[in-house]
C-alpha cells in the first residue's frame, strides 16, 4: 500500500516538474488540465509462480481480481487525498465523474470521499510495455506469463560450449529444490505457449475492470492460427471490455518482405487436386485412388565433376561442405559431419538441384533452419556470417560457391528473389563466385558504402540493405536482437528496446 501511495504522489510530481519540458504550448496545457498519471507494475507472471498458482488457472483469476480491486482503491484514494493538499485537476466535474462506471466501481467509501474532496487526476492506472525494465529487473514483463523457460546460448570464448541460460525465477527455484529437468518443474511454471488465448484474454478483461487506462499485452498464438482465430480472439477481448490487445502468430513476421513471385508459380504449377475415394455400396469408402504429381526428372551425373570444398563453423561442430558443378550448375552438395543428420541435408539438396529446382530456393529454405544457439564463420576474406543451424551452414558454403566469399545470407534473406541468377562456371567449379559475372556478383561487405550491403545487377539496378549488426539476446525469446537504425529489436517475436 505505501508503494502505490507513494508511486501516485511521485507521478504526479513529475507532471509539475516537466511542464516546461514540453515542446508545445498545447501540450502543455492539456497535461496539466487533466493531470493524467498512470501508476503500473510489472511481474504478474513471476508473483504467481512465486503464490503456486497457474496463470491460467480459476484460482489466479480471482486472485488478481481481488488483488487490483485493492490497488485501484489504494490509488484513487491517494489522488483523493492530493486533491484536498493541492486541489482537484482543472478538468474535474464531479457529477459527471462521479457517474463514470469506473468510479461506481469504486470502494463506496472512496467514492464517498471522492464526492467530498474530488480527483487529483482524471485518470490513475496504467500497464505499459515494459520489456526493457522487466528485462532488466530479472521478472516477467508487465500482465504477461513467463515468455519460455529457458534457451541455449553458445560461449563466444575459446571453448564455444553450449549452455542453458533459464528466467531468473526458474533458475532459482532449480538450483533451491535441487531440480536439474524443466520437466520436473511444477505445473504452475507454465509459459505463454502453453497457455489458450481465452485464458490470456479473460485474465486481461479481469485486470482491466480495475484498470482505467489501456493494457499493454501480446497474445501468443501458434503458428498455425487461421484468421477466424485470430478474430474470435479480438472480438472475445472487445467483448469482455478490454481497451487494447496485441495477438502475435509465432513466424507470422517472417514473410514480411518476401517477394514470393516466382516461387509461388512454380507452387500453383506443382499443385495437386484430390479427390475423395468413392464409396462402396455399402458405404464403406473404396480405396483412394492414386495421387497424381508432376515429376520432373532427375539429370543424370557427369563421371566427373569440379567442386570445391569450405569449412563452416556451426553450433554443432565444423562441418566440410563440398559443392559439386556440372555444365548446368551446381549439381551436387556433399556434407562431412559428424552430426548424421548433416549428410541428409546434403542428400536432400542435392536431389533439389539435379532435379531443376533454383539454387537461390535451396539456400533461402536451408537458411530459414534456425536455432538460439550461434556459432561464428569467417570466410577466406574476413567476412563474418552467424551460423545457427547445420542447414545454415550448408546455405552459407553454398551462397560462397555462387556469389564468392562475401556472400551475406543474413542480408540477403528471406529476399532470394534479388540475387541475380546463378550461372555455370566456365570449366564449372572454380568456386570464387565465377558462376556469374562480375557485374552480377554480390559485393563483399565493405567494398561498398559504409553501412550497406550491395546487390547489383538486373534491370532494377543496384539495391542497397541497411546493414543489420548482431546487437546480443531477446531478453522474451532469447533470439538474436538485430541493431538496425539506431534500436535493438528481435525479428522472432518483435521486441524492441526503443
Amino acid at each position: 500500500e505505501q508503494a502505490l501511495r507513494l508511486a501516485t504522489r511521485f507521478l504526479d510530481d513529475i507532471l509539475d516538474y516537466n511542464a516546461d519540458k514540453h515542446p508545445l504550448p498545447e501540450q502543455r496545457e492539456a497535461s496539466l488540465y487533466s493531470r493524467r498519471i498512470g501508476v503500473g507494475f510489472t511481474g504478474l507472471g513471476d508473483m504467481l509462480c512465486k503464490l503456486r498458482l497457474k496463470y491460467d488457472s480459476e484460482e489466479a483469476v480471482a486472485f488478481v481480481d481481488r488483488l487490483f480491486e485493492r490497488i485501484k482503491n489504494i490509488v484513487y484514494d491517494e489522488s483523493v487525498n492530493l486533491a484536498q493538499e493541492k486541489g482537484v485537476f482543472p478538468g474535474y466535474d464531479r457529477d459527471q465523474h462521479l457517474r463514470g462506471r469506473f468510479v461506481k466501481a469504486l470502494d463506496p467509501a472512496v467514492q464517498a470521499r471522492i464526492r467530498k474532496h474530488g480527483l487529483r487526476n482524471v485518470a490513475l492506472l496504467t500497464v505499459p510495455p515494459v520489456g526493457s525494465g522487466a528485462s532488466l529487473a530479472g521478472t516477467t514483463s508487465g500482465i504477461e506469463p513467463i515468455f519460455d523457460l529457458g534457451y541455449t546460448r553458445r560461449s563466444e570464448s575459446l571453448s564455444q560450449q553450449t549452455f542453458t541460460v533459464y528466467h531468473p525465477l526458474v533458475r532459482t527455484y532449480m538450483q533451491r529444490f535441487a531440480v536439474e529437468r524443466e520437466e520436473d518443474l511444477p505445473e504452475f511454471f507454465v509459459t505463454a505457449h502453453q497457455i489458450q488465448p481465452e485464458m490470456r484474454v479473460r485474465m486481461q478483461a479481469t485486470i482491466q475492470k480495475h484498470v482505467d487506462h489501456s493494457i499493454s499485452s501480446t497474445v501468443n498464438c501458434p503458428a498455425d492460427t487461421t484468421e477466424e482465430d485470430v478474430a474470435k480472439i479480438y472480438f472475445l477481448a472487445w467483448k469482455m471490455g478490454c481497451k487494447g490487445i496485441t495477438v502475435y502468430r509465432a513466424d507470422s513476421r517472417e514473410n514480411i518482405l518476401t517477394a514470393g513471385t516466382r516461387r509461388s508459380t512454380q507452387a500453383a504449377a506443382a499443385s495437386t487436386a484430390l479427390q475423395a475415394p468413392p464409396a462402396s455400396a455399402s458405404g464403406v469408402p473404396g480405396p483412394a485412388p492414386a495421387i497424381a504429381r508432376e515429376t520432373r526428372p532427375k539429370r543424370p551425373r557427369p563421371k566427373v565433376t569440379a567442386g570445391r570444398t569450405e569449412r563452416i563453423e556451426t553450433p554443432r561442430g565444423r562441418i566440410y561442405v563440398t559443392i559439386n558443378e556440372d555444365e548446368q550448375g551446381v549439381c551436387e552438395v556433399f556434407v562431412q559431419s559428424l552430426d548424421v543428420e548433416a549428410d541428409a541435408i546434403g542428400r536432400m539438396a542435392s536431389l533439389a538441384l539435379r532435379t531443376g529446382a533454383d539454387p537461390r530456393d535451396v539456400i533461402e529454405q536451408l537458411w530459414r533452419v534456425q536455432s538460439r544457439e550461434v556459432a561464428i564463420d569467417r570466410s577466406a576474406d574476413g567476412t563474418i556470417v552467424r551460423v545457427t543451424t547445420v542447414a545454415q551452414g550448408v546455405a552459407l558454403a553454398v551462397g560462397r560457391a555462387l556469389y564468392g566469399p562475401g556472400f551475406r545470407p543474413d542480408l540477403v534473406f528471406p529476399m532470394a528473389d534479388r540475387l541475380p541468377a546463378p550461372r555455370p562456371a566456365n570449366g564449372y567449379g572454380n568456386g570464387h563466385g565465377a558462376s556469374a559475372p562480375a557485374a552480377d556478383a554480390v559485393v563483399a561487405p565493405g567494398s561498398g558504402p559504409p553501412g550497406t550491403a550491395e546487390v547489383q545487377g538486373g534491370p532494377a539496378g543496384e539495391i542497397q540493405q541497411p546493414l543489420l549488426t548482431f546487437a546480443g539476446v531477446c531478453p522474451d525469446c532469447g533470439s538474436s536482437l538485430i541493431y538496425e537504425n539506431g534500436c535493438s529489436s528481435c525479428r522472432s517475436c518483435g521486441y524492441s528496446r526503443c
